[in-house]
This record gives C-alpha cells, sequence and structure tokens, in this order.
C-alpha cells in the first residue's frame, strides 16, 4: 500500500538524513560569514581567480573586519591616478603609524595634525616628475608597489541580539547532516581608503595663511545622543564619538588567509566542521551511541509562540472581545431558532379537544 502511495505521490520524498548539531566550532575558534553583495557570486576571492585575499584583520570589540584583495594594475586601470592614490596611502600610513581610515580609524579623529606650513609650487613639482619617473617604469613600479596594487574591502558584524537568527552551517556526509553554529555575519564591501588618505593628504598640504596656522582645526565627532529603553530596560545613553573612540582605540588582530583550495582548509573543514570528527566517529551507529538526542521541552503552542513575532496584549484583548461578541451573537441566533421551533411545536399541538377528553372520562 505504501509502495503504491509513493507512487502517486507528486512530490515524493527523495532522501532523509540524521542531523546532528555541534555546540560550537572550538573553545578559541569562531565561524565567520562573509558575504560579497558587489561580487559575482560565481567569482570568489581564490588563487583559482587569481584574487586571493593578501590579509585579513579583525577588532572583535568592534565587530569590524577588513579584508585587501588584489587588483589588476596592468590591465583597464587609470595609472596616474594609481600611482597618485598608491603615494597618498603610503604617506599616510606612515603619518598614522600604520593606522585605518574610515569608522576603524576613527574618520581621521585625533590622528596626526598638519603643520602650519603648506605645500608650496617647488614641491608640486617635484611630486609631477616623480610620477612621470614612475610612469616610465610602470612594471617595476607595480612589482615595487609604488602603485595602488590592492582593494580594501570591510564590513560590521551584525549585532546579536534575542532576536536575531542564528544561522547556521551544514554541512553532507554520506546520510548525515551536520549543523554548526555561526557566531558573526559580514557583509564587505569596497572601503575608499585611499580616497581618504589622499584627501587628507591635500588638507595637510594645503598652502595656509601663516596667521591661520595656530587655529588648525581638528576634526570632531557629532555628538549625537541614543537613548535606548526596551521591555523595561535600563536606559541607557551613547554617543556617536564613544563609539569611534572606542573603535580607533582596539588594535587589529591581524588573521592569516589560507586559500579555499588549499590542503590546510579542507583539513580544517572535515576537523570543526562535523559531530564526532575529534573522535575519529562516522558511521551513524556510533554517533548515535555517544553523542545525546535532542529533545524539545515545547508542545506546539509554545513552540509557534517562539518562533512567531511577540504577541501584542492590546490586539490580543481586542481580538479576545471579538470572539465574545461573535459568539454571543451566535448564541443569541441559536436561542432565536430554538424558541421559534418550541412556539411552531406547541402552536401544532395544542390543547387536547372537548371530544377527546369527553372520550378519556367515558372509558
Amino acid at each position: 500500500m505504501g509502495d503504491i502511495e509513493m507512487e502517486n505521490d507528486p512530490d515524493p520524498i527523495k532522501a532523509s538524513y540524521d542531523v546532528y548539531i555541534k555546540p560550537r566550532i572550538s573553545a578559541d575558534k569562531q565561524i565567520y560569514v562573509l558575504q560579497f553583495p558587489n561580487r559575482d557570486s560565481m567569482q570568489h576571492y581564490s588563487a583559482a581567480h587569481q584574487s586571493q585575499p593578501f590579509k585579513m584583520r579583525i577588532k572583535p570589540n568592534a565587530g569590524m573586519v577588513e579584508m585587501d584583495v588584489p587588483m589588476d594594475a596592468l590591465r583597464n586601470y587609470d595609472r596616474e591616478k594609481g600611482i597618485k592614490w598608491g603615494e597618498a596611502v603610503k604617506k599616510s600610513n606612515m603619518s598614522k603609524n600604520g593606522g585605518s581610515h574610515g569608522m576603524p580609524g576613527g574618520f581621521g579623529i585625533g590622528g596626526a595634525q598638519p603643520s602650519g606650513r603648506g605645500r608650496g609650487r617647488g614641491q608640486n613639482a617635484d611630486e609631477e616628475l616623480n610620477q612621470q619617473r614612475i610612469l616610465e617604469d610602470y612594471e617595476n613600479a607595480v612589482k615595487r608597489e609604488q602603485v595602488l596594487v590592492k582593494q580594501t574591502l570591510g564590513g560590521q558584524c551584525i549585532s546579536n541580539e534575542e532576536t536575531t537568527p542564528q544561522y547556521m552551517i551544514g554541512t553532507f556526509r554520506k546520510n548525515q547532516l551536520h549543523l554548526t553554529p555561526v557566531d558573526n555575519i559580514v557583509q564587505m564591501r569596497p572601503q575608499f581608503h585611499h580616497i581618504d588618505a589622499h584627501t587628507e593628504q591635500e588638507r595637510f598640504g594645503r598652502v595656509r595663511d601663516p596667521a591661520m596656522a595656530a587655529r588648525v582645526q581638528e576634526a570632531r565627532a557629532i555628538h549625537m545622543t541614543v537613548k535606548t529603553n526596551v521591555d523595561g530596560e535600563e536606559e541607557t545613553t551613547d554617543t556617536m564619538a564613544e563609539r569611534i573612540s572606542a573603535a580607533q582605540a582596539e588594535a587589529w588582530k591581524t588573521q592569516r588567509y589560507v586559500d579555499e583550495d588549499d590542503v590546510e582548509a579542507w583539513e580544517a573543514y572535515g576537523k570543526h566542521l562535523f559531530v564526532g570528527a575529534n573522535a575519529g566517529l562516522e558511521d551513524n551507529e556510533d554517533l548515535l551511541a555517544s553523542v545525546p538526542q535532542l529533545k524539545s521541552t515545547l508542545d506546539d503552542a509554545e513552540y509557534l509562540d517562539t518562533i512567531s513575532t511577540p504577541r501584542d496584549a492590546a490586539k490580543q484583548s481586542r481580538s479576545k472581545k471579538v470572539r465574545k461578541n461573535r459568539d454571543k451573537k451566535g448564541k443569541g441566533k441559536e436561542n432565536a431558532a430554538e424558541g421559534a421551533e418550541s412556539d411552531t411545536s406547541s402552536t401544532l399541538s395544542g390543547p387536547p379537544s372537548d371530544s377527546a377528553s369527553e372520550e378519556e372520562d367515558a372509558s
């Protein structure tokens, strides 16, 4: 009978899998899912596509991630701008002692400030002459990284709150599905640090009036106050200046980037994304005997409340009133119908006739 039903089923079950869930990847490691909205999904940042990232850096407390990826500076590339931006980034890094730009760098707040002297005509002429020399030996300049040869991608981790869904990475092995929780999700987008560096160098090198030299305007943060008071929690006050200061004060943690096709990457994949991998367990029988079974403590109604949006008490009370009124109206109609039926039956039956009563007395 079951085979007949399966044959007639328009959407039959093709495969079944036993699901295993890992608590975390490990105590000292985290999983970051990097999304690239501006990149074709078929063009990975990998050695196979000649775009393996140079290095990656993270600010864990601020939740910021940056990654440097290579650019082809020989084809479809504006060489003059590449030289100009490359020199600006190099000078900016020297003045910032390896600092950053944008939000991770505090938008230049508290950084090195320009001196009172401006850039004269002689310095401009020297820069033009230097740019011309680099153009004449451009290929070697690219090798020496005198040109902007990398693009910075960056983003901030999605905040983890109670309402934030828990994403997981699924890996298949035979008839098993292993799920590992994701710690952070970051959308990586191009960062225009080279533009910031060039603007900064232009501002520092601008000719100023000697009388205005002592009145150098430093970059200042907008004092934006955000007050939050959600679900009876204590009211907290946060300012944009505090966030920028915290992000700027935290040092970058440099990470070594391993290509996706490297042997080391595949070894980490097999070691960290499967339940029982450390113990060498692969068969279902061995895994089921060694790991606890997942049991739910929620009934159907509690489960629906957990995965649904929070209920509004006002809406619930209104819906209850509507249901009560509806029930009252329905009961009123039923009572009225029963009354009509009883009146009709009494009218049809009526009191006994005189002849019938006389016959009963005679009997």
